[in-house]
């Protein structure tokens, strides 16, 4: 009887256990809060929801912005005498997979949800925030849809229009440059918005001068094109040059463009140079300076610029504390941070657990520091701050310049992905 009784329950966790693997979306923690803590509910703990892909092609970039959201948690994991926990779900870095992990999130309740480091999960997920009325935030997805017309999404990094209007500020007004080029890449929806801000903030900078960009091709980037891009910005006489290549793809240009005897150069490009990889590259190419905008003010030598706020100079202890020296934080580590604490900052003022309590405060948030800046929301839920532009210098990613005004994304054109 007994052994007829154990059988059964070995069955029946077989069963659950084989129930979890063909759904293939919900992680442990998932079916944990679901199932087990069902009843184990403590009245005095709210729920923040993590969507993010733990596993597939985005796994690294989604436990970067973990990193920052566990830490933050660690440092204040209570507001308004209630305990806060964290409900992970894994999107898996896919559409189907994220569908289903913000449905079971949803009915898990949490007070607000912070994700997704992936645009097209991001857009997914948007409009079953809004149908639920939870508040969320993206620390990294950039795409204007995710946050267009949904009151309850909001995004704490920047977005490439509001980059690129930055990188026109420092290109004018910083290196004063008076013949820049631009490259433009056919087909692809983040440059486009790149360059709508920087056309943008150029024009509004110049007003009845003369227009500094002498250069403006589009192209399909291939190893073949590099002469003939090469004699194009050699014949504009061009001191600057947006060129948004890879990693890989700007090592192979350079080269070239070094064999060419081109110098002189500033090379600009986007957020995707941030990277250790990139600074190792770029430092073997000691002709050319290159810049681009970094979402944080923090660098490859844990040292921070000027404009750090002090929640930055905790960032970096408790980071090192939690994590270990040897352990950078990146970007999106430092956004995910941030997305926590304006979710934290948000619940204490509207002192409600309710969603649209939440929602409200969120949206009129107004200097709340971060380790990234210092951040309010215009009417569409992206941030307003300044933009910070980075360079390369000794083979580490250092800042050099900070706008010196905030920048807004609210007027930005929304880009379909092609």
């Amino acid at each position: 009887m007994k052994n007829g009784k154990r059988n059964k329950i070995i069955i029946c966790i077989s069963m659950i256990v084989c129930m979890l693997a063909m759904t293939g979306c919900t992680t442990f923690d998932n079916f944990r809060y679901t199932f087990i803590d069902e009843k184990a509910t403590d009245e005095n703990t709210i729920y923040i929801g993590v969507f993010e892909p733990q596993t597939g092609a985005d796994a690294e970039k989604g436990k970067e912005e973990i990193k920052g959201i566990e830490l933050a948690n660690t440092i204040y994991n209570n507001v308004n005498g209630y305990n806060v926990e964290l409900i992970k779900v894994d999107t898996q870095s896919k559409s189907k997979s994220a569908k289903t992990a913000i449905e079971n999130l949803i009915k898990m309740k949490p007070v607000a949800i912070i994700g997704s480091c992936g645009e097209a999960t991001s857009l997914i997920a948007s409009e079953y925030i809004e149908d639920a009325k939870i508040p969320a935030i993206t620390p990294s997805a950039v795409n204007p849809l995710i946050t267009q017309d949904n009151g309850y999404y909001f995004r704490a990094c920047i977005t490439d229009a509001q980059m690129g209007a930055g990188v026109a500020e420092y290109v004018y007004q910083n290196l004063k440059s008076k013949k820049i080029a631009i490259v433009d890449l056919k087909n692809d929806s983040t440059v486009a918005a790149f360059l709508k801000g920087f056309d943008d903030r150029m024009d509004k900078m110049t007003g009845t001068a003369p227009d500094p960009v002498v250069l403006r091709t589009s192209t399909t980037i291939t190893n073949d094109s590099w002469g003939k891009l090469i004699k194009e910005i050699k014949a504009s006489r061009a001191d600057t040059v947006f060129l948004p290549l890879t990693v890989d793809q700007m090592d192979s240009f350079l080269t070239a463009a070094e064999k060419s005897g081109l110098s002189g150069v500033t090379f600009v490009g986007t957020k995707t140079w941030g990277t250790t990889k990139f600074a190792a590259m770029a430092d073997k190419h000691k002709k050319f300076n290159v810049a681009f905008p970094y979402d944080t003010v923090i660098n490859d030598e844990r040292s921070i610029t000027d404009t750090v706020t002090k929640e930055t100079q905790r960032f970096m202890i408790e980071y090192a504390n939690k994590y270990g020296d040897d352990d950078l934080p990146s970007q999106r580590a430092a956004l995910g941070y941030d997305s926590y604490l304006l979710v934290i900052n948000a619940i204490n003022n509207a002192k409600s657990t309710d969603g649209a309590a939440i929602r409200k405060a969120l949206a009129s948030l107004n200097g709340i520091q971060g380790a990234t800046g210092i951040f309010k929301f215009d009417e569409s839920g992206n941030t307003i701050r300044t933009v910070n532009i980075a360079t390369i210098r000794d083979g580490k990613i250092v800042s050099d310049y900070v706008t010196k005004g905030t920048t807004d994304a609210g007027s930005i054109e929304a880009i379909e992905e092609k």
